[in-house]
């Protein structure tokens, strides 16, 4: 099956979709992604199961949790680079492989599994690892370059990444990984990380994972750990020790440094994304004009600019359904403009998401410069209001916050529009200058407030 195909139905899993979001989701034309549903359709057919229908302008696949489960897990449903990627990662962590017995699992011709191998020997070749053939036995592995370890596990995350960090017994990885016992082992990373004050992210959730079999196969990798004062991580080392008692000491040593690094902010990421993702943000704040971006925002952008590359470059395609707004629209102008400029791709959903960190960014930035807003009412009861005036206290200090009977803007009209940033009024109002508010909760108007720096930000780009 092609990635095409596979991208489909993990795209159906989730829900609805226009032919034209599921083609830009998958980043094909409209006659490939017809094409495509007929093949599947086919498929689909000859197990038996509800066929990809177009309903209301949207296609969708009706079917049991435990088919779904079947058509995202089962070997019959790999694509030809899962295939690859499965042939690679058994060589390597087993160390031998009989193509024979491979064809026969896949239950395809010799020509195909020979091809597909080929691409695998590439890629050892290229990384100046050795391999040897043993006459009518298969091929051993003899020597793992440093290049091949990170390639190994760079596809260990997206196989964990992919099936959300719990390799099912009906996935083809169940059998090849059962004595790693990393089934067991999400619930005791996410603990170690949550007591640890670490970010427990899919990333690195997924690399704690991969990495638990990178020790198992050449003893994993070596973390900076030169710290000076380590008796104020021994609480955390006592958790390491505890919850992974049942895993071998290299294993806990590794996880332990491996958190000394994310607590000391020491990049651990593939050296040649994370140059890709900063220009990509460089490039960005320039077209956006956000070149001071607090500290947390930044780290918040880079993060998600590489997990966004490291997942194009990985063909890691998991997404959701979203609707975009004006704004977003805008703003998605811009990204694709900069990703076109900087010669780099990234998967659509992944936009959506780099997007919501963006506008963010730019509201925190523009709603510094608003200082005055003006409430009109016509309830009798808003002036007293004391919770809305608290709450608005809490968020927002540097706002101040008038608040005037609706008539107030008749007589006052050109102080009020030159004095006041953002005016809102319950009652619907003709003048453009005048939003309309639903009721004065205070997160209402929190709302309109993020919707006014929004618009300031993309307004001062025209």
């Amino acid at each position: 099956m092609n990635s095409t195909n596979v991208g489909i139905l993990n795209l159906l899993y989730h829900g609805r979709f226009s032919q034209n979001d599921l083609a830009l989701y998958l980043d094909v034309d409209s006659k490939t992604l017809v094409k495509n549903i007929s093949q599947l359709n086919g498929t689909l057919k000859d197990l038996d199961l509800n066929l990809i229908e177009l309903k209301t302008g949207k296609y969708q696949l009706e079917l049991e949790n435990d088919q779904w489960r079947y058509i995202l897990n089962s070997k019959e449903f790999m694509s030809s680079e899962d295939i690859i990627d499965y042939l690679y990662i058994k060589f390597i962590f087993k160390g031998f492989i009989n193509l024979e017995a491979e064809k026969n699992e896949f239950q395809i011709s010799r020509s195909s599994i020979n091809r597909y191998f080929l691409v695998v020997k590439n890629m050892l070749g290229e990384n100046g690892s050795i391999y040897r053939y043993e006459n009518a036995k298969g091929l051993r592995l003899i020597s793992l370059s440093h290049e091949e370890k990170n390639l190994f596990c760079k596809k260990l995350i997206k196989i964990f990444v992919k099936c959300d960090f719990t390799i099912s017994p009906l996935t083809i990885y169940y059998n090849l990984f059962k004595d790693s016992q990393v089934n067991e082992l999400s619930e005791k990373l996410y603990k170690i990380f949550t007591f640890s004050d670490v970010a427990s992210t899919k990333f690195i959730i997924a690399f704690s994972l991969a990495l638990k079999i990178c020790v198992d196969t050449f003893e994993g990798f070596k973390f900076a750990d030169e710290y000076n004062n380590l008796e104020q991580y021994i609480e955390i080392k006592k958790i390491v020790e505890e919850e992974l008692k049942n895993y071998s000491s290299n294993y806990r040593k590794q996880i332990f440094s491996f958190l000394l690094n994310l607590k000391n902010k020491e990049n651990f990421f593939e050296q040649g994304i994370i140059e890709r993702a900063k220009l990509l943000m460089s490039e960005l704040k320039k077209q956006l004009n956000i070149e001071n971006i607090e500290k947390g925002f930044k780290e918040l952008l880079l993060k998600k600019l590489y997990m966004s590359l490291f997942k194009y470059e990985n063909n890691i395609l998991k997404v959701y359904s979203s609707k975009l707004n004006n704004d977003d629209k805008r703003l998605l102008k811009i990204l694709d403009e900069t990703l076109i400029k900087t010669g780099l791709k990234i998967y659509f959903y992944d936009k959506i998401i780099i997007l919501s960190v963006l506008k963010k960014i730019i509201i925190e930035k523009n709603r510094k410069e608003i200082s005055n807003i003006l409430l009109l009412f016509n309830e009798i009861i808003l002036p007293h209001d004391l919770y809305l005036k608290e709450n608005l206290q809490k968020q927002i200090p540097h706002i101040n916050i008038d608040i005037m009977p609706l008539f107030h803007l008749k007589f006052n009209y050109s102080k009020c529009i030159n004095s006041y940033d953002l005016i809102l009024s319950d009652e619907t109002n003709q003048d453009s200058n005048v939003e309309r508010i639903s009721s004065f909760n205070y997160l209402r108007v929190l709302e309109k407030i993020d919707k006014k720096a929004i618009e300031r930000g993309l307004n001062s780009l025209v």
